[in-house]
């Protein structure tokens, strides 16, 4: 394989990725520690949210295997991304009114929030501590010995895969964190914004279809802006698309009568 091809992940890009695993683990103990301060914390509502996203993304990968089957991998992993907010969101809003549930609260949201981002949150934290793992062995043996056995196109195209994740250095791993956390925060807007317009008040299907959006506003920035090749742009533009939607639903729902409601729901 050329020299020019190779593929070196140096100690900082790998501390970086150690970091930021280390992120993604914490996001939900955190988030429910905070909640258990405040004796909001529902260990139920956090289990429903962790196995509505289960059953949901499990459910999106199926339809697009079924639909897409002679599309390539990357079509599907496209098409994946963009279609999964239509079952989380769905999901979510089932969840929610199904009576095993047991969520008549935003306490009950947000614990039902921090269950449905949790596992996605620890599913990446694992894939980070993968990443250390690939590219000690990437460092240690070359990039070609460790992409022996693959067809000649498929190592070409893993080869720029592991060569953008061996460019992330400190600093985008650390706006990696950033959107760690900003992801996180959609996740337990869009549980609020569900609930409080859809659950608390008159189901108005039309806010369905809102979270609906949101959800692929922002898969569908992160892909818009991956195309540049830019990982800087990528987590700026998805970092600002996280930002807004969680602006936004904070002011559809009166976010700061809905924090009241967590935290002093005794008023």
């Amino acid at each position: 394989m050329d020299t020019a091809q190779e593929v070196y992940f140096s100690d900082s890009t790998l501390l970086g990725y150690g970091i930021t695993g280390a992120v993604y683990i914490m996001l939900p103990v955190i988030a429910f520690y905070i909640m258990h301060r405040y004796n909001a914390a529902r260990l139920w509502h956090v289990i429903v949210g962790v196995v509505t996203y289960f059953i949901s993304t499990r459910l999106s990968d199926a339809c697009v295997l079924l639909t897409l089957s002679s599309a390539s991998a990357a079509q599907k992993q496209v098409a994946a991304a963009e279609l999964v907010g239509v079952f989380e969101e769905t999901g979510r809003f089932l969840a929610m009114r199904f009576a095993l549930s047991d969520i008549h609260s935003p306490r009950g949201a947000v614990c039902y929030g921090i269950g449905h981002a949790g596992l996605e949150c620890w599913i990446r934290g694992v894939q980070r501590f993968q990443l250390i793992g690939y590219g000690r062995e990437i460092d240690r043996v070359g990039i070609a010995e460790f992409l022996s056995g693959v067809t000649p196109e498929r190592a070409a195209e893993l080869t720029e895969v592991y060569r953008r994740y061996a460019e992330k250095n400190i600093f985008l791993s650390f706006l990696d964190q950033l959107t760690a956390v900003t992801g996180f925060g959609v996740h337990i807007a869009l549980s609020l914004l569900i609930y409080k317009k859809l659950i608390a008040d008159h189901p108005r299907f039309r806010w369905l279809a809102a979270a609906i959006g949101l959800h692929y506003a922002l898969n569908a920035v992160s892909y818009v802006a991956s195309l540049s090749g830019s990982l800087l742009l990528t987590d700026l533009a998805v970092l600002a698309c996280g930002v807004g939607i969680i602006a936004l639903v904070y002011r559809l729902i009166n976010g700061r009568e809905v924090a009241d409601e967590i935290l002093y729901p005794e008023l």
